[in-house]
């Protein structure tokens, strides 16, 4: 009965990347080079047939000039930039790809070291290292083309037999995370995410989740004298008429390591083994790991909850750090109807 459920109320899972980079009494200025296209990086998934997919690649923020693919920055000359491909959620890294775990192991986005002038498409990097680059004859455009490209280094989906991606229809999975960071120490990082379209699965979902504002979410540099808050919008929103009932669900949140001591954690770049906590907080209301939270959403479609986020640092956790220390978490949203 359970799994029935399950299976016709499916629980919906949205990923959200917290990043910070860096330690200062005072904020550094922006990145001086200029970063091509903005946005997550999104791996649209369409079925063409049982047991077939295509891919389309888009970013939410819109693409620039080389396409929706490339996440690159122009350096000036002796500029120097450092960059990383790494898995975060439900990826993991695989010699020069990005893939998923578990039911998505076929699934594998590409990656690629990237230079316009002189023009370089290199698939010898891997994933999950740093590579630096240097500007040294004028302006250069430098970075990584992920799942598709004008050299027709596409994704591939290779699925076991028997293999049906309708489970997820309508969910968009983090697999990772593409990171900038120029000479002042400023990053400038992208989720990369799975989308599936709803139309995979013909049973239509209830419920959609996203969430909004998601970049306000990421931190740049904090102070050990103060906490810093940053905020993020989960909007959970009824896509169908049908039970014409008010519609209760749940909400939970995970974290990428999980949440020793019932805190969350943001764990060291650098030294895997070391961390830092951070608070959640939902509509004000402080929230622990494994706290559930239960709304309702009214009878008809197009009912929505808007969920206001804060993600805390407390200056008083900083302290001992080194400046320049990066810290990541990938923070889960699960949403599930309880009908």
């Amino acid at each position: 009965m359970k799994s029935a459920c399950i299976h016709r109320f499916p629980i919906r899972r949205i990923g959200l990347c917290l990043f910070y980079a860096g330690l200062s009494l005072v904020c550094h200025p922006l990145l001086a080079a200029v970063t091509q296209g903005s946005g997550d990086l999104i791996i649209n998934v369409e079925k063409n047939a049982p047991g077939r997919y295509s891919t389309i690649v888009t970013r939410d923020g819109g693409a620039g000039s080389l396409g929706p693919s490339y996440f690159v920055s122009t350096l000036s000359d002796g500029e120097k930039l450092s960059g990383i491909v790494q898995s975060a959620g439900q990826g993991l890294c695989s010699g020069r790809y990005l893939t998923g775990s578990g039911v998505l192991q076929g699934v594998r986005i590409p990656i690629a070291m990237f230079s316009q002038r002189p023009y370089r498409y290199e698939k010898n990097y891997q994933c999950g290292s740093t590579i630096n680059y240097v500007s040294s004859s004028g302006d250069s455009v430098v970075g990584f083309a992920l799942g598709d490209s004008q050299s027709g280094d596409g994704t591939e989906i290779v699925l076991q037999k028997n293999t049906d991606l309708s489970q997820f229809a309508g969910q968009r999975i983090l697999l990772g995370n593409v990171r900038l960071t120029g000479n002042d120490g400023v990053a400038k990082a992208s989720n990369v995410y799975l989308s599936f379209a709803r139309t995979l699965r013909s049973d239509p979902a209830l419920i959609d989740a996203s969430f909004l504002k998601a970049d306000a979410a990421r931190f740049s540099t904090v102070a050990i004298n103060q906490d810093t808050i940053k905020t993020a919008v989960l909007n959970v929103r009824r896509i169908s008429d049908s039970p014409a009932t008010v519609l209760p669900f749940n909400v939970t949140f995970e974290s990428m390591k999980g949440a020793p001591n019932r805190d969350f954690r943001m764990y060291s770049l650098e030294q895997p083994e070391k961390f830092i906590p951070y608070g959640i907080s939902v509509d004000k209301r402080t929230v622990g790991y494994g706290d559930v939270l239960t709304y309702t959403l009214g009878s008809t479609s197009g009912s929505a909850q808007l969920l206001e986020i804060n993600f805390t640092i407390r200056g008083k956790d900083l302290v001992g750090l080194k400046g320049g220390t990066h810290f990541s978490d990938t923070f889960t949203a699960v949403v599930t109807p309880s009908l």
